[in-house]
């Protein structure tokens, strides 16, 4: 028997639903999602969903944030505003606890895990967004004492 949690192996099982779901969704997700090919937003969203099932396979946050900080690096680069961040990821959270309603109705513990990563997610990008907020007014500290 493996140590690894029932709901993960279910997680994984919503894999192709989710993604299905999202590639049909993409445009209300996000208006930018509406310009990527299938197989770019595919690869977005495994992506998440990899960022996820880690979360929850492993509970391992410094990894996640990890993950999360790449996320926001990435719309940032995309010219998105780092809260923008939170709101795709939470809004692909909802479509993945859709799935999973839909799909294992009974399954408490799948949506209490998968509403706990996406909340943990959602708190990690605003960490994320707070220590770089915070690392910019320390560099800014030194310049404003010459003025």
């Amino acid at each position: 028997m493996s140590g690894t949690p029932a709901y993960v192996a279910a997680f994984e099982g919503l894999r192709p639903a989710v993604l299905d779901r999202l590639l049909e969704v993409r445009a209300s997700l996000d208006h930018a999602f509406s310009r990527l090919g299938p197989d770019e937003a595919r690869e977005l969203f495994e992506g998440v969903l990899l960022g996820l099932r880690t979360l929850l396979a492993t509970g391992d946050h410094a990894l996640h944030r990890g993950f999360v900080h790449g996320f926001v690096a990435l719309r940032e680069g995309e010219g998105l505003a780092p809260d923008h961040a939170q709101r795709v990821l939470v809004a692909i959270g909802d479509v993945i606890v859709q799935v999973a309603r839909r799909d294992h109705p009974d399954d408490v513990t799948l949506i209490l895990a998968i509403n706990s990563a996406i909340r943990l997610t959602a708190r990690m990008v605003t960490e994320v967004i707070a220590d770089e907020l915070g690392r910019r007014s320390a560099q800014r500290r030194p310049t404003e004492a010459w003025r």
